[in-house]
This record gives structure tokens, C-alpha cells and sequence, in this order.
């Protein structure tokens, strides 16, 4: 940015981001924009129902196994093939919902960014000044960014809020109460994949914290390598800048290769933790339940059902955790967006030499 124009920090440019980026619920294109955000929501609504279904499935199927009954488990193979075109179906929506948001709020945002960038630039001039490093990125790559990414987690939130909600319900009326030394705990299901989750999502956090910072400056590494490549484009024709290009290039690459072997590093342990407490949480359900169910308290579908809702409450809570990554390259990409946005201001604003001249 130009030494002239303040440095906003990174708070300031996420609420000016949301302040452009909210811009497409309202104008001329608003009832497009609400009709596909209330399709995504209710795509989300569906595919919950769906996952509700599924769970009562187990239990349908399992406590016919039990049983030995072959009439119901004809009828869940019916019922399974049902939720089977169901979910297909559910998951169609969904795509079709979520992409096509996508979309239209990208082509909303491009065409509020692009005229105000270009309006700036003079034919003498192809870098404007006041403007940040490499503009077009900016606008293509980071914008697509912020937008594909910050629908997909939305999207999750809306979905963890439903799975939570319908889950532990499922988690809480299914395994019941029960009795420690004397006192009855009630929804101890529920207590104790909270708990569970917990500690784990603070394994993850501990792990995961430092790559969030990382991101960020991978990013840049990124727009610095695209400029790099730009410049050297530009001067393609000239052979005596030819070495010096080759060696910004090179060097250019290297920083980026750096950080990228970082960021594997850190998302390996990441994926290591995050694999061992799946397979726990799977566990966990089945091992608390056992007692119960050789007890004849609890049925085998009761068993499974229990352990099916338990996983879906133990990822509804860890997904904070688990799209810490995903979230990082979103503020990464939407500061960048807010920056060029703006710098364009701040220029517009400015007057021109040659408007003070005349």
C-alpha cells in the first residue's frame, strides 16, 4: 500500500470486508440473494432430516436382528433403500443450493470490485498507485476465496447448531440416566461427550493454533509469487533483466516452498490427533453403554443408535476445531479482499495531479 495510506489491522478490514460483502442482500439483485441463502438453509434442514432418519434406522434394524425377525429386516432393506434416494436426492439439493450461492455472491462481489478498480487506473500507469500488490489476484483468486469458503462455513455452523440440537436429544433420550455410587446422573451420554470433546478440541487447539498465523503469511507467499511471475512477464522482452527475474523468481518460490513445508508438518499432527479421537468417540459410547445392554436395560438398537448419535454430537462440537484451517484461509483471503477495497476508496477520494493542476 502506498506509505501514505494508513495500515488498517486485521479486525478493521474483516468488519469492512463483511460491511462490502453483506452488500448483497440488498439492492437490486436482494431477492435472488434471499431466495438462494433460504434454499441453502433448508437444503441444510433436509439433509439433517435425513441424518435423523438414518439413526432411527439403526435402531429399527439392529433390535430386528436382535430379535431374529425377518419380516422387519425385509422391511428395512425397503426402508434403507427409501432414505438411500432420499439422502441422494437431499445431497443434490444441497450442491445445487450451496454452489449456486457461491456463484451469485462471487458475481455480485467481482462486479462491485472491478469498476471501482478500474475506474482508478490511468492507460500511462497499469499499477495504481495506493493500491496493494497484485490487484487482480486479489479480486479472482481471494475473492473466490472469500466467498466459496466463508458459504461453506456457514453452512457448517448452521448444520452443527441443527446436529446438536436434534442429536443430543437422540443422545439423551436413548441412553437415559445413570447411577454412580448411589446417585442417578441423567443424559450422562450427553455429559460425557461434552467432556470428551472438550479435551479434545483443546488437543487440536494447542496443535493447530500457530498454523493460523501461518496461513496468512502463506498467502501473501502466494500474491508475491504471482506478482513475481507478472513482472517477469512484463519483462520478457528484455534480455538484460533476464537472470535478475530468474533469481526473484527463484527466491520468491523458495519463501513459499518454506511455509508450505510447515503447513504439512502442522496438518500432520493435526490429522494424526484428529483420526485417534474418531476412533474413540466411537468407542466411548459403545464401552459406557455395555453394562446396560448386557443387562437387558438397553437393545442392541438402542446400542447402536446411542453410539451412531454420539459420534454426530461429538463432531457437531469439534467443528471449530476441526475447520480452524479452513477458517484461517478465509480471514487470509477476506483482509486481502478488504484491503484492495479499501485502498480503491482511499484513492477515489484522492484527488488526481492532474485534477489539482487544472
Amino acid at each position: 500500500m502506498d506509505p501514505g495510506l494508513p495500515h488498517p489491522d486485521a479486525a478493521r478490514l474483516i468488519r469492512g470486508f463483511f460491511r462490502l460483502a453483506t452488500g448483497f442482500w440488498s439492492g437490486p439483485q436482494s431477492r435472488r440473494a434471499w431466495g438462494l441463502s433460504i434454499g441453502f438453509v433448508l437444503s441444510l434442514a433436509i439433509n439433517m432430516a435425513i441424518a435423523l432418519a438414518i439413526n432411527l434406522w439403526n435402531k429399527f434394524f439392529f433390535d430386528a436382528l436382535q430379535n431374529r425377525d425377518e419380516g422387519a429386516l425385509l422391511w428395512s432393506i425397503v426402508y434403507m433403500v427409501a432414505l438411500a434416494l432420499g439422502s441422494a436426492l437431499a445431497a443434490i439439493a444441497l450442491l445445487q443450493a450451496r454452489m449456486r450461492l457461491q456463484l451469485r455472491w462471487r458475481e455480485w462481489l467481482t462486479s462491485e470490485m472491478v469498476p471501482l478498480w478500474l475506474g482508478e487506473r490511468k492507460p500511462e500507469c497499469p499499477d495504481t498507485p495506493g493500491l496493494l500488490d497484485n490487484p487482480e489476484a486479489r479480486i479472482a483468486e481471494d475473492g473466490r476465496l472469500s466467498i466459496e469458503i466463508l458459504v461453506d462455513l456457514a453452512g457448517g455452523v448452521i448444520n452443527t447448531l441443527l446436529a446438536l440440537c436434534s442429536f443430543s436429544l437422540v443422545l439423551w433420550y436413548v441412553g437415559g440416566a445413570i447411577v454412580v455410587s448411589g446417585i442417578t446422573v441423567p443424559g450422562y451420554l450427553v455429559i460425557v461427550v461434552v467432556l470428551y470433546t472438550g479435551l479434545t478440541s483443546v488437543g487440536m487447539y494447542r496443535i493447530g493454533w500457530p498454523l493460523v498465523s501461518r496461513v496468512e503469511d502463506k498467502a501473501q507467499a502466494e500474491g508475491n509469487f504471482r506478482y513475481a511471475l507478472t513482472r517477469a512477464r512484463q519483462n520478457a522482452g528484455s534480455t538484460s533483466g533476464f537472470g535478475h527475474d530468474r533469481a526473484i523468481l527463484k527466491q520468491s518460490f523458495g519463501a513459499l516452498a518454506l511455509l508450505w513445508l510447515e503447513l504439512i508438518g502442522r496438518q500432520s499432527k493435526m490429522a494424526c490427533f484428529s483420526s485417534g479421537s474418531s476412533v474413540f468417540s466411537a468407542g466411548i459410547p459403545l464401552l459406557l453403554c455395555a453394562p446396560k445392554f448386557l443387562s437387558g436395560e438397553m437393545s442392541l438398537g438402542d446400542l447402536m443408535q446411542a453410539s451412531a448419535a454420539f459420534v454426530q454430537v461429538h463432531a457437531a462440537l469439534n467443528w471449530p476445531a476441526d475447520n480452524a484451517m479452513g477458517l484461517a484461509h478465509w480471514a487470509a483471503s477476506a483482509r486481502r479482499v478488504a484491503a484492495l477495497d479499501l485502498a480503491c476508496r482511499q484513492d477515489a477520494r484522492t484527488p488526481s495531479k492532474e485534477k489539482i493542476n487544472k
